[in-house]
């Protein structure tokens, strides 16, 4: 699922938040709907849950009203239309989701925000995972859709026919662990703070040859030296923007695996003194740019600042 579409449903729960939404545009991972019954609503909300399901993931909000403002433009949030029962439409939506949507989403939340503390009337929010294998279609009119940029569109046949036996796809995650100045000094009076780079796969599926690189900046490197924390993987360079280290056909992350896969170093020189004072080590801050994928999957760019 796409880490925004779930960081967003988790700020939306706010009441605040959504009144910010007012003139902002949808998107591949927001949708908002107005609530005219279920009768009259339910095709809209098949169908966007469709789309979503079969994108990336995405979060609708029922309780808002959007208009588009060209013909290539994407719709834009005009105001709020308040559900007068928030829980009775969140009851609503729920079962438009298990009797309108083929073969089903599982994992789909539901959420309510009160417009007021003890009002019933509010906004109910849905997040609509990203689904592997088949795909989801509307009963409403029987056609598969896709979510593309802000607009949900019929699937095209070459789409359709691609999901169908569609195995099971990975997940991957890095996490980075500050490990502080390494012990080792390097010759020409250069010293490293050392950083511990983890991958894990949060998804369903094997992750087939995976790659991890960093975008090159702040003095980062791999390890000059052979130690116990080498990369497992062969890593690499070549490419003038980016270090990398791969694994092969033999090299599987399985789902639920955590592995310790390299270290990378920032390299600082001695800070010669402007007085009497002593010499300093000095390491800034850095971002890290880094980006994961495998077989199968899109690359997941991630952003870690170290102080």
């Amino acid at each position: 699922m796409s880490e925004r579409a779930e960081l967003l449903f988790k700020k939306l729960r706010n009441r605040k938040a959504i009144h910010a939404l007012a003139n902002q545009s949808e998107d591949g991972d927001f949708d908002c709907k107005e609530w005219h019954g279920p009768d009259n609503t339910k095709a809209s909300i098949a169908k966007a849950v469709c789309g979503f399901a079969n994108a990336t993931g995405g979060v609708i909000v029922v309780g808002m009203s959007a208009k588009g403002t060209g013909a290539n433009s994407p719709d834009v949030v005009t105001g709020e239309k308040h559900v007068s029962d928030a829980e009775a439409v969140k009851s609503s939506v729920l079962d438009i989701i298990l009797k309108q949507v083929d073969p089903g989403v599982k994992g789909v939340q539901v959420h309510t925000v009160r417009d007021k503390p003890k009002s019933k009337s509010g906004f109910v929010l849905i997040l609509v995972p990203e689904l592997d294998g088949p795909p989801q279609r509307s009963k409403a009119d029987w056609k598969f859709y896709v979510r593309i940029a802000s607009g949900t569109v019929p699937m095209e046949y070459f789409q359709i026919e691609d999901r169908f036996g569609r195995r099971p796809h990975a997940r991957l995650l890095i996490e980075l662990k500050d490990e502080g100045i390494g012990g080792k000094a390097m010759s020409g009076g250069i010293l490293e703070r050392r950083i511990a780079v983890f991958l894990s796969n949060r998804g369903r599926g094997l992750a087939l040859f995976p790659c991890v690189r960093f975008k090159r900046g702040g003095g980062i490197s791999f390890p000059g030296y052979m130690d116990s924390q080498q990369p497992i993987w062969p890593h690499s360079y070549a490419d003038n923007e980016w270090i990398s280290t791969r694994g092969g056909s033999n090299d599987v992350v399985y789902p639920g695996e955590t592995l310790r896969i390299a270290t990378i170093v920032q390299e600082r020189a001695l800070v010669p003194s402007t007085g009497t004072g002593p010499h300093t080590w000095e390491f800034p801050a850095i971002t890290i740019i880094a980006e994961a994928v495998c077989d199968g999957t899109v690359a997941h760019c991630q952003s870690f600042t170290i102080g």
